[in-house]
C-alpha cells in the first residue's frame, strides 16, 4: 500500500476532530495534496530551479525527476550527447540502478517517458538513407526523400537552418525533431 493510500484509508476512520488535527499538521508541514500525488514545498520549488539552470533540456512531464535523478551522480548534460530509442534508455536506466541510482519506479517510468521523448536517436540527415530520414525525423517518404535528392545536389548540411531550406519539407516537422538531428 502506498503513502497515499495509507493516508487515504487513515482519514477514512478520522473523526471530524482528528480530521481538523490532521489538516492542521499537514498545513504546518508545509505539505500540500496536488493532483493526487504529495509534494512538498520544498520539492516544488526545486523544478523552477532546474529549469533555469539546465534550459536545454525540453520542457515536459518528467522534466524535473529526471534532471534530479540524472545529476545525483554526473551532469545531466551527458544525456545530451546521446538519443536511444525507448529499449535503450530503459538498458541505460537499469545500468544506472545496478551502480547506485535510487528512485521510485513511478520516477524510473517518468524519467524514461521524458528521456525517450526528448532525446530519441539521432539521425545523422548526411548520411542516412531516405527510408531512415522517414522513420527517425517521423517525416513522408516523400518529404525524406527531398532532403536526400537536395544533399546529392547542394553537399552536406551544416545545421538545421540548411535543412529547413529543402523544399517540400515542412521546417516546423524539422524544429520539432533538432534533437534528433545529427550533422
Amino acid at each position: 500500500m502506498n503513502l497515499l493510500s495509507r493516508v487515504g484509508s487513515t482519514l477514512k476512520r478520522a473523526t471530524p476532530a482528528r480530521l481538523a488535527v490532521f489538516c492542521f499538521a499537514f498545513t504546518i508541514l508545509g505539505v500540500s495534496i496536488l493532483g493526487g500525488s504529495v509534494v512538498s514545498a520544498k520539492q516544488s520549488a526545486a523544478p523552477a530551479a532546474q529549469a533555469d539552470a539546465h534550459p536545454e533540456f525540453p520542457a515536459g512531464p518528467g522534466r524535473d525527476v529526471t534532471l534530479r535523478l540524472c545529476s545525483k551522480c554526473h551532469s545531466a548534460n551527458n544525456i545530451l550527447a546521446t538519443g536511444r530509442t525507448p529499449e535503450g534508455w530503459q538498458e541505460l536506466i537499469i545500468k544506472m540502478t545496478t551502480m547506485g541510482l535510487q528512485g521510485t519506479d513511478e520516477e524510473f517510468t517518468a524519467t524514461l517517458d521524458y528521456l525517450t521523448a526528448s532525446f530519441p536517436p539521432k539521425v545523422n540527415v548526411n548520411k542516412a538513407t531516405a527510408a531512415q530520414i522517414s522513420a527517425g525525423l517521423a517525416l513522408t517518404a516523400d518529404e525524406a526523400k527531398a532532403i536526400v535528392d537536395y544533399r546529392e545536389k547542394n553537399g552536406d548540411f551544416k545545421a538545421i537552418e540548411d535543412l529547413k531550406k529543402v523544399a517540400g519539407v515542412d521546417a516546423a516537422k524539422i524544429e520539432a525533431k533538432k534533437n534528433a538531428l545529427q550533422f
